[in-house]
């Protein structure tokens, strides 16, 4: 009976997937509270693995969840951000902004959002749990500022990761030591590539710096202000909670994003939420499979309602494919008269599992991060449209790849759509291109996902990984950028050269002024 008992043990080692680590479940507090569904997307992603590790986590955030949950996850809704920040989203006027104004409407962005979550129901709920309650760890999505920093020390300064969706953003990080490098890594909402030229580079140089700035001078005051009405006259500086933070999960990889010289403290994740596509429902497989040229996708993400382009836009889109042979689904929440037969509206459409058929020729997105890397991991070249912030960047690295091709939103017209779609379908080089980075993404020891959560999960069981940290985290910017030695160095020769033109000059004059003068 024993050696039956000790077989089967051993039988079931066998059949346990090559992936499982045996894990004791902690309690996590997962705190999303960036209004956007796409970073919730990425977000559910992570914590729902956390779940199926057997985990318990409690999720806390804008977005509501219509999908099957594990059993030991919660969400706690912050409700009424979103009706709060869409009454003042135009999203035909944002596409005209300056990288200077969208920074600095980004960030009054942040600061409404965080008053507004500060003030809901779900919050007052999370703050209501007992003192004594325990959290193993804090997972924090940093991408809007600091506003739920203070839920660290609420809490009794659990382990605390930091997670951003938003790539990586040059405030979070340097924020977390990294040595910024706009010499050829773009700041988020400039249209510029790795390779830029000099005025490029000097307006990257400023932008990048002047956000991080405006992080530290203006944001971070103005989320303390905020977050002192509700969590009371004793919160630390929001810099000393962030600096509790262990490490950063960033959804950036070298083969979708930018090369990045990051820190130990960094840990790149980049599609964390990319998956094999599902099966499609039967209308969709019916549409889909029955394309005989083929199916182009053509969605704007969550955050950027193509009901509410404005009417010249429409017109211009939908001319183009009418002159298309191939279907086009659009993820569309409205109706649109006489349009053409080889369009199809959606009002939602599962975009991964449509990405993943092979009958898929063309995407046509805004740019997002989360979209295009959804298209790269599914080997879908893309015409891509961008309307605001990492949307321009986000495209530059596309066409950068040869993945696909950009379109100027200020110089819409149905021609230009049309011959736009056509290079790339026609040209089977964006094709090969998509193909061979999905092939190289897939090609790896562990999946982002692994990743992400192996890193958690080392935070939780050592209490923290602060010798992830490198010096340059704690060093003002005159010492980590070595503005004060070159500076010093600068005085230093300037000091010498006088000195010795001074010199010369006293020679010179002894010398010759002298004899000058002797003759006259």
């Amino acid at each position: 009976m024993h050696g039956f008992v000790k077989y089967k043990f051993l039988l079931i080692l066998f059949l346990l997937p090559s992936d499982f680590t045996p894990v004791c479940g902690f309690n996590i507090l997962y705190v999303a509270a960036v209004a956007s569904p796409s970073h919730h997307i990425w977000n559910r992603a992570l914590a729902f693995e956390l779940a199926n590790r057997g985990h318990n986590v409690t999720h806390i955030g804008p977005d509501q969840d219509d999908v099957p949950k594990p059993h030991n996850y919660s969400h706690i809704l912050l409700e009424g951000v979103y009706e709060e920040l869409d009454a003042d989203f135009d999203l035909n006027q944002m596409a005209t902004y300056s990288a200077l104004k969208m920074m600095i409407e980004f960030e009054n962005w942040c600061i409404s959002q965080c008053s507004f979550s500060l003030k809901s129901n779900g919050l007052r709920e999370l703050l209501n749990y007992p003192s004594d309650f325990k959290f193993d760890a804090i997972i924090l999505d940093v991408t809007a500022g600091a506003c739920f920093y203070p839920l660290i020390q609420r809490f009794n300064y659990p382990p605390t990761v930091g997670v951003t969706p938003f790539l990586l953003p040059s405030y979070v990080s340097y924020n977390f030591g990294k040595q910024l490098s706009p010499v050829y890594i773009p700041w988020y909402c400039l249209p510029y590539s790795s390779e830029m030229s000099f005025i490029e580079r000097v307006w990257n140089f400023v932008l990048t710096y002047a956000d991080v700035a405006l992080r530290y001078k203006r944001q971070y005051p103005e989320e303390y202000k905020e977050a002192v009405k509700v969590f009371g006259p004793n919160l630390p500086p929001m810099e000393n909670l962030e600096r509790h933070i262990s490490l950063i999960l960033a959804n950036t990889d070298p083969v979708l994003d930018y090369s990045h010289m990051l820190p130990p403290n960094i840990i790149p994740v980049g599609g964390l939420h990319t998956k094999k596509s599902n099966i499609l429902s039967e209308d969709l497989k019916q549409v889909v499979e029955e394309a005989s040229d083929g199916v182009i996708l053509f969605s704007l993400g969550t955050n950027i309602r193509s009901e509410k382009l404005n009417g010249h836009m429409q017109n211009a889109l939908l001319k183009a494919f009418q002159d298309l042979s191939q279907i086009v689904i659009w993820k569309y929440d409205g109706e649109i008269n006489d349009l053409p037969k080889n369009v199809i509206l959606k009002k939602w459409i599962p975009q991964n599992d449509i990405l993943g058929h092979p009958n898929v020729k063309l995407f046509i997105g805004h740019g997002g991060a989360l979209s295009t890397q959804e298209g790269m991991f599914h080997g879908v070249p893309m015409v891509l449209i961008p309307f605001l912030d990492d949307q321009y960047s986000n495209a530059k690295i596309i066409v950068k790849k040869g993945v696909g091709v950009s379109i100027d939103l200020k110089r819409i017209t149905a021609e230009y759509v049309l011959s736009t779609i056509r290079e790339v379908l026609n040209n089977n080089k964006y094709t090969e291109n998509a193909k061979n980075i999905s092939n190289i993404f897939k090609a790896r020891a562990e999946t982002p996902l692994q990743r992400g959560i192996f890193w958690i999960e080392y935070v939780i069981r050592f209490k923290g990984a602060e010798f992830l940290n490198i010096p340059l985290r704690d060093l003002p910017f005159y010492k980590s950028s070595g503005l004060d030695v070159i500076v010093f160095l600068i005085v230093i020769m300037v000091t010498l050269l006088t000195l010795l033109y001074k010199i010369f000059s006293f020679l010179l004059f002894h010398c010759f002024g002298t004899e000058k003068l002797k003759q006259q």
